[in-house]
């Protein structure tokens, strides 16, 4: 679990900080010790590895949000066309629409105001 911290050099008082909140987080309080330890180790291994949704499609990473979001904003409609590429993961394609929204509320902003 969060024990192989130690060897990063966390001390025990940061170590038994981030338990305490995961624990808290994930609501594993009562749950037995050999549960919790690989909720532990399974979280620990996941970590900086993009999350992925239920059948296994890459969810990304806010940094791929952002990246959907300036090719919303800048080359709206045309994203469209390969929006449902196997090429933009979940975050670039919220993105995309997040920025292409913000160009029509811009563009409707500038007509009216």
């Amino acid at each position: 679990g969060f024990d192989r911290l130690r060897d990063s050099g966390f001390t025990e008082e940061e170590i038994q900080s981030l338990r305490e909140r995961f624990h808290r987080w994930h609501g594993t309080e009562d749950a037995d010790p050999e549960q919790i330890r690989r909720r532990e180790e399974q979280w620990m291994d996941a970590v900086g590895e993009g999350e992925t949704l239920p059948d296994g499609t890459p969810q990304g990473t806010y940094k791929e949000m952002v990246w959907g979001l300036v090719l919303g904003f800048f080359l709206g409609i045309i994203c469209l066309f390969w929006f449902r590429e196997s090429v933009f993961t979940r975050r670039h394609q919220m993105g995309i629409v997040a920025g292409i929204l913000i160009n029509i509320s811009f563009g409707v902003l500038h007509v009216y105001y």
